[in-house]
Parts: structure tokens; C-alpha cells; sequence
């Protein structure tokens, strides 16, 4: 096995951190969150055609010649996991092989020989563990640690996927998550089932139906997932189609402690524009939590300048919003 230590990606490949040949590859607004520092490096990588493993705080990516060839991450079920689950290989079997054949890194032609899977099926299992893990080792909150440069992988050469493809799945994932329930504390959370039963609403498919079968309020998704020998990734969407369905409970988000409160600035000691994001900042609601009920929207008159109901209710709770809405109202009435 590769022993070679692990350096910083600048150290590593000489990496200039403003190099911005492939950096729109990591651009996107998903999550709020308009640059992936890890998909940056990823592509830094591949513009240098570099080979070895981009470790993050979530997985590790391993490239060759600027192409990635494998994912590994502690959160999803790697290729040998998958394999044991559909019946292929026995654990015991596939343990004595990673013993003998690791370190020659011809994991995959062995595999291939003794007729545990064809080679497309070894290519499609190997493409699906790739985007699994590739989804969690590039994960939101999650920044890498370090370039090993040389480093191969175990299995061999088998499939080998440009950056931008996989940032581009990543990005099609993460999406596809918040569309089915905006709520990404469900993802690591114990599955706690509601007791709730809605008419029509059992959801069809033996996925969905495992998953609340062995739902105790202790396992997560991840423990769901290699009990059930499944997708990390395609059971955290199922967890979320179930919390969205009312049929898993969604945990409350949970917020940092509130900093101490500094002194407030005089408006003529703020920068440009600060006022302006003070301001939307105070007319900005807070997101509800999931559990709660919607308020019915107040009527409003035909030419009415502003919803009298609705500046009540914001006069009662937020003072600040008040004093500008009747700002707003004497400005119009002025107009």
C-alpha cells in the first residue's frame, strides 16, 4: 500500500491557489452557497493532470492523470460492501482477497476472473460507489486536508470520470434533495417514524417499505443504508420523500448560540450599503419549522397602499419593522 504522506494541495502539485482555468467548474448556487473549495481543488487537480488521493473531511478522491477513478467515504457503502449485499461475494471471501491482492491494485481483473461479476457489471457498481462516495467526500460544510500524491487505489483501473462530471452530479444531487424536503438535518438524524397514517399515502416500492420497517429511532440513514445493503445516497432521498410525506419525523434544526451582543454602530459609521442589508435583513421572515401550520394570508383592498393586518402582526413582534413600514407608507402618501 501507498505510504506516502499526506501534504497540502499547494505543496503538493504546486497548485496556485488563483488559478482559475477550471474554477467556474466549482461555481454554483446550491444551498445558499455559491463556491465548492473542494470541487475547485478537484479541478486544480485535473488541470495539472495530477495522480493520487485528494483527502476531505468526509472521503477521499482518487484521481489519475487528472481523472477521478474512485470515491471512498466513511458515510456510504463502498464497492465491496455492495457487492456482499446483492449475494455476489461472501464477506469472508472478499476479506482474503483485499489480504493478498490490495497492494498489487488489480483488485478489479481478479474479480472479473473468478466470475463474481461481468466486466459491466463491475463497471456499473464501480460508477455508482464513485458518485455515492465522490457526493459525500464533496459534501457541503466538508474542505479538504491534504493531496497524496502516487497514491492508487486498491481495485485497479476500471472507470475514470472527468471532474466536471462528477461536480455536475454532485450539484444534480443536491438539488434533487432540496426540491423533496429542504430540511438537511433528516439526512443525519435517527429515522423516527411519526405513527402517522395517511389515506393512500403507504409509499409503493421495497425501499421505502424496508426503511420504515427497520426505522427504531436509533439508526440513521447511513445505518440504514448498510443494513439494507442500499445507496447512502439514493436512502437519504428516500428518507427525505418519507419526511416529506409526514410519515418520518424532521428534527428541529439546530442553531448556534447567539454571540453577545455588541454595541450598535452609528448609521454613519457603517459602510456602504450596510444600511440597506440591515434594513432587508429586519423585513426578512424567519423559515418556519416544517410542523408548523401555514397562516392564512390576509385580505387585502382593491388600491390599498399596504395590508393593514400584516403590519399589525409584524408591529407586534418586530418594533424595528414596524417604525419602516409606517416610513414606507408616509413616503407613498407623499408620492
Amino acid at each position: 500500500m501507498n505510504t506516502t504522506a499526506a501534504v497540502p494541495v499547494r505543496g503538493a502539485t504546486g497548485i496556485d491557489a488563483t488559478s482559475t482555468d477550471s474554477t467556474n467548474v466549482a461555481r454554483a448556487d446550491v444551498d445558499g452557497t455559491a463556491f465548492d473549495e473542494d470541487a475547485a481543488a478537484v479541478a486544480r487537480l485535473a488541470d495539472r493532470r495530477a495522480t493520487g488521493a485528494l483527502h476531505t473531511e468526509t472521503g477521499t478522491l482518487f484521481l489519475h492523470q487528472g481523472a477521478v477513478v474512485h470515491a471512498e467515504s466513511p458515510h456510504c457503502l463502498g464497492l465491496g460492501e455492495l457487492l456482499i449485499g446483492c449475494g455476489r461475494i461472501t464477506p469472508d471471501a472478499w476479506q482474503r482477497l483485499l489480504d493478498r491482492f490490495a497492494g498489487e491494485h488489480r483488485i478489479g481483473r481478479l474479480l472479473v476472473a473468478q466470475g463474481v461479476a461481468t466486466t459491466g457489471e463491475l463497471e456499473a457498481c464501480s460508477v455508482a460507489a464513485l458518485y455515492d462516495a465522490g457526493y459525500f467526500a464533496l459534501g457541503p460544510g466538508s474542505r479538504h486536508t491534504g493531496f497524496e500524491p502516487g497514491a492508487r487505489h486498491w481495485l485497479g483501473p476500471v472507470n475514470a470520470v472527468a471532474p466536471r462530471l462528477l461536480h455536475r452530479e454532485v450539484v444534480r444531487r443536491r438539488l434533487l434533495l432540496q426540491r423533496v424536503w429542504p430540511w438537511p438535518q433528516v439526512d443525519s438524524a435517527p429515522v423516527v417514524r411519526t405513527g402517522r397514517t395517511l389515506p393512500g399515502a403507504l409509499p409503493p416500492g421495497c425501499r421505502r417499505r424496508e426503511i420504515l420497517e427497520h426505522a427504531d429511532g436509533r439508526r440513521t440513514p447511513a445505518d440504514l443504508a448498510r443494513l439494507l445493503g442500499r445507496s447512502s445516497y439514493a436512502t437519504v432521498l428516500e428518507v427525505r420523500r418519507l419526511a416529506a410525506a409526514g410519515l418520518i419525523a424532521t428534527p428541529p434544526a439546530v442553531t448556534p448560540p447567539a454571540p453577545a451582543h455588541p454595541a450598535p454602530a452609528h448609521p454613519a459609521a457603517l459602510p456602504r450599503g450596510a444600511a440597506t442589508c440591515a434594513v432587508d435583513a429586519l423585513s426578512r421572515p424567519a423559515p418556519p419549522h416544517p410542523d408548523a401550520r401555514p397562516q392564512p394570508l390576509p385580505w387585502r383592498t382593491r388600491g390599498a397602499s399596504r395590508c393593514r393586518a400584516a403590519d399589525d402582526q409584524l408591529s407586534a413582534h418586530a418594533p424595528e419593522t414596524a417604525l419602516l413600514l409606517r416610513i414606507r407608507t408616509a413616503l407613498e402618501a407623499r408620492l
